[in-house]
């Protein structure tokens, strides 16, 4: 009966640690303009952007997102967001889904004064 409980508590102690570690992988991504954190790009998130520029609090709000042009968290990103949704113009590629690459992992370099291959010779 002992070693059956200790194979339970182990078991809930292996399963609580994966469900740990799930959302830390899914947070390496995320959609560019969905300020929310809702999974798709509306008229609330740029209402989330101003109210969160007007210091009035928010359910959630997640600023790497919300900052669709890059240049830090202003009105222009709100604005841009609802030109999107009105189908103006794209260009900062809102509601895409943006991949944060994992800095453990070395990226590929490549030499600055490495001359370009022709690939016909």
């Amino acid at each position: 009966m002992k070693k059956l409980v200790l194979i339970v508590l182990t078991l809930i102690c292996l399963l609580s640690a994966v469900g740990m570690v799930i959302p830390i992988s899914a947070a390496s991504s995320y959609i560019r303009g969905d300020a929310d954190g809702d999974g798709e790009v509306t008229i609330t998130d740029a209402t989330v952007i101003q109210r969160t520029l007007a210091n009035i609090p928010t359910a959630s709000f997640f600023k790497k997102a919300a900052d669709v042009d890059g240049d830090g968290l202003n009105i222009t990103d709100a604005t841009q967001i609802q030109r999107y949704l009105a189908e103006f113009d794209n260009i900062y590629h809102i509601n895409e889904t943006v991949t944060i690459p994992d800095p453990t992992v070395p990226q590929p370099t490549r030499d600055p004064y490495e001359l370009p291959v022709d690939p016909n010779k």
